[in-house]
């Protein structure tokens, strides 16, 4: 099984997210996918302004999702770490340096694109959150299938 984690700051708005687009995507793949915060807080709910725009966009809610802190523990169980930003994958990086090979931008395959936190803006910020990370789940996806990484 192929283990992939998704990585933003508190794990209750664009990682939680880009989980479900994942499962999503890959959900005939020998694949597990969570989710963490490099500043998170454990057991924290999802977003609602998130849970609202994924149910309509029929996709499966996260209202059951909690949050949980990214520790050096949680990184060596994972094959792929997914980060939102470059402050993301630096603070990875520093936590756990022999991890440095396996962690990505979640927009490395649309060059290097930053994720950025829509939390406090307008319902819009939110919106174009979710698209692009919807995007970069379905690039992701693609990938990691073409490669058989997690066939």
């Amino acid at each position: 099984m192929y283990r992939i984690l998704v990585i933003c700051t508190a794990n209750i708005c664009r990682s939680p997210v880009g989980q479900v687009f994942l499962e999503r995507f890959l959900q005939n793949q020998k694949v597990q996918v969570d989710s963490a915060g490099t500043l998170a807080l454990n057991g924290n709910v999802a977003d609602a302004t998130m849970q609202e725009l994924l149910t309509e966009r029929g996709y499966s809610n996260i209202t059951t999702h909690r949050s949980q802190a990214l520790m050096p523990s949680l990184i060596q169980k994972y094959d792929l770490l997914l980060c939102m930003t470059d402050e993301h994958r630096n603070q990875v990086t520093k936590m756990s340096p022999i991890a440095t090979g396996k962690v990505k931008l979640f927009g490395h395959w649309d060059q290097q694109a930053q994720v950025l936190d829509p939390i406090g803006g307008p319902r819009v910020e939110y919106e174009s959150s979710v698209e692009q990370i919807e995007k970069l789940s379905k690039l992701w996806a693609d990938k990691l299938i073409q490669l058989g990484v997690c066939a």
